[in-house]
């Protein structure tokens, strides 16, 4: 997760941080090891962020599936 505090609480910006430092198989198993260690420790709070952070990486594979508009025919 990124170091400042501001952009932690941030899910968008996290699965962004994630998706540039691992790719995209590697940073939604990144958010469910966090969203792990959130339950586990009963952080409901950081379990939130990290279930918006999953949602958005897999909104973010199934955009990068779809064909650019200017390579369909």
């Amino acid at each position: 997760m990124p170091a400042d505090h501001k952009h932690r609480d941030d899910p968008q910006e996290t699965a962004d941080y994630l998706l540039k430092k691992h790719g995209q198989h590697e940073a939604y198993a990144v958010a469910v090891k966090g969203a792990i260690d959130a339950q586990e420790a009963g952080d409901n709070y950081r379990l939130s962020v990290w279930r918006d952070v999953k949602r958005l990486l897999a909104t973010e594979q199934s955009i990068s599936e779809k064909v650019p508009l200017d390579e369909q025919e």
